[in-house]
């Protein structure tokens, strides 16, 4: 398998991939597709766009990862129903995993709670990881069936620690963490710790990063170095992530040419 930086990869829509997909295939790299996070290919033909990504991608020999669906989809509901439409729309998730050939899928930490302003004093963890577990148990056994690892991104979270507890509740191999660099960037303002501390505490429990820059004061998707994250110490805590988790740069389309200079830069 390939180490260090040069497995580097994106995060991008079919759209870009048409674009950037001979330099993912000459090298390799992570890939991780995202169109199924869209309502309108949710609600729409996504198997149209699911058929174009695997003519785009024959002949690739990389790693193929997906984003899951996300937008007002907490894994950690109080209502029943709304449970049932999060487990619906992960599945079809997993639907377009099989259909590309991707074996990892990107879900989104539940806990807002813990890391948002309005959060209530004395909150415990306890239920919430139950609620997770009741969302999540039938979608992590199908995915473990199909051979696809969830990973859970850090959102709104101050801490790494409640997440960790989360994939540790699970204690199966294809349950792990993704630490998106650019939002503990934008936590640290509220006291969290730099990203390289996330990266670092992850430890062999760390499956997906996404590399992407930002000055903290929005999620902006910035290509590294066009913000304010500490790249030296970022990179200094890359080198020790086992060859399992998969690296890929998330920014906007118009700086993924900055994006793939940034890894090129590395190598």
């Amino acid at each position: 398998m390939k180490s260090g930086f040069d497995r580097i990869g994106l995060a991008l829509n079919v759209a870009e991939l048409r674009e950037h997909i001979g330099w993912l295939r000459e090298g390799a790299r992570d890939v991780e597709l995202q169109d199924i996070t869209r309502p309108e290919v949710l609600a729409g033909d996504w198997q149209a766009v699911a058929r174009e990504i695997r003519e785009l991608l024959e002949g690739y020999s990389g790693r193929i990862g997906i984003h899951g669906p996300f937008w007002q989809l907490s894994v950690a509901p109080r209502d029943p129903a709304v449970r049932e439409l999060v487990q619906a729309r992960l599945n079809l998730g997993l639907d377009f995993a099989q259909a590309i050939g991707a074996t990892q899928m990107v879900i989104h930490s539940p806990f807002d709670f813990f890391g948002h302003p309005m959060s209530v004093p004395g909150a415990r963890l306890g239920p919430e990881l139950e609620r997770v577990h009741q969302t999540l148990e039938q979608v992590v056994q199908r995915a473990g069936d199909q051979g696809v690892t969830l990973v859970v991104e850090n959102i709104y979270d101050l801490s790494p620690v409640p997440l960790l507890e989360l994939i540790g509740s699970f204690d199966l191999p294809h349950v792990r963490l993704s630490v998106d660099v650019g939002h503990a960037h934008l936590m640290t303002q509220r006291g969290g710790p730099a990203p390289q501390v996330w990266l670092d505490q992850a430890g062999s429990l760390l499956g997906h990063v996404h590399l992407c820059d930002n000055d903290r004061t929005s999620d902006q998707h910035l290509a590294p170095g066009e913000g304010t994250i500490h790249w030296p110490g970022v990179l200094r805590s890359l080198q020790h992530v086992s060859a399992e988790a998969r690296l890929v740069a998330e920014v906007k389309p118009p700086a993924l040419p900055g994006a793939r200079g940034w890894i090129e830069s590395l190598s």
